[in-house]
């Protein structure tokens, strides 16, 4: 089939949901919102590497549970800022599965409150090599593979923070901009290989891991959001779906808030 053949030709909803056999690689896959993403495509049929840095136990439980219930998903640790770690990561997938058709960049590390007058650069500094540098490594391998195959998705993970900035969280809202960026940058390089490269930015999360979030904010981030409640990990998987899988087929360097409408307020 030609290219301009293959431009016109008509697809179903059915192929285009589709991503059994396809592999995925999902960084920062031990924590609360990783699991998600890593249990919705497994579900619907990609073979799933969950990535973790220091949460074995974690991470090897999610597998099992997917695994279990008819899924495929594999636990591979790395510490993602280091190129070293990364190559071995990619060496195994590269022996292992021989293509790469998803990507998610979503480690970053754990969210603590640091306020600007207190936070030191070393802080920013452990944000960025695990977000930004994490995702360019990353990223720089799986195009080296989706670019010999026909093409995939990278899905980047953010924060609605970038645009509604609250205090405390300078470190992360950092981070996360400039990843804006690279991904912005990196569309316009890898969009002729057949590869799109999208942003979702999460507003409040409710996991089982919000200390730096009492209550009572929680209460009036709920109450300030039009649909009246905060997003769960599976929300925010969903959206990831769509961008993994051809429903989102042309569109690349899109940035989806999935924050319940909360921007608006």
């Amino acid at each position: 089939m030609t290219k301009d053949a293959a431009q016109r030709r008509r697809w179903t909803f059915s192929e285009a949901v589709n991503i059994e056999g396809k592999v995925a690689l999902v960084t920062g896959g031990s924590n609360d919102l990783g699991k998600a993403i890593c249990h919705t495509l497994a579900g619907a049929g990609a073979a799933v590497i969950l990535h973790y840095y220091k949460n074995k136990s974690e991470a090897e439980k999610t597998c099992r549970k997917i695994n279990k219930t008819g899924g495929s998903a594999i636990a591979c640790g790395a510490d993602i800022s280091d190129k070293g770690a990364v190559d071995l990561l990619f060496r195994f997938i590269k022996e292992r599965f021989a293509r790469l058709d998803i990507l998610v960049n979503n480690a970053h590390l754990p969210i603590t409150r640091n306020y600007f007058p207190d936070v030191s650069w070393e802080e920013h500094q452990e944000q960025i090599d695990v977000m930004l540098k994490g995702a360019f490594y990353c990223s720089r391998e799986a195009v080296a593979i989706m670019g010999k195959q026909d093409g995939g998705s990278i899905v980047n993970i953010l924060t609605s923070q970038i645009d509604r900035p609250v205090r405390g969280y300078s470190s992360y809202v950092t981070a996360a901009s400039a990843l804006v960026g690279f991904t912005r940058n990196l569309v316009v390089e890898v969009g002729r290989k057949g590869i799109r490269v999208n942003m979702i930015a999460p507003g409040f999360v409710l996991t089982g891991h919000t200390p730096h979030a009492p209550a009572p904010v929680q209460e009036a981030i709920a109450k300030a959001t039009p649909l009246g409640r905060l997003a769960t990990p599976e929300d925010i998987a969903s959206a990831v779906f769509f961008f993994a899988s051809d429903l989102s087929r042309f569109i690349t360097g899109s940035y989806l808030e999935v924050d319940g409408g909360h921007h608006l307020s």
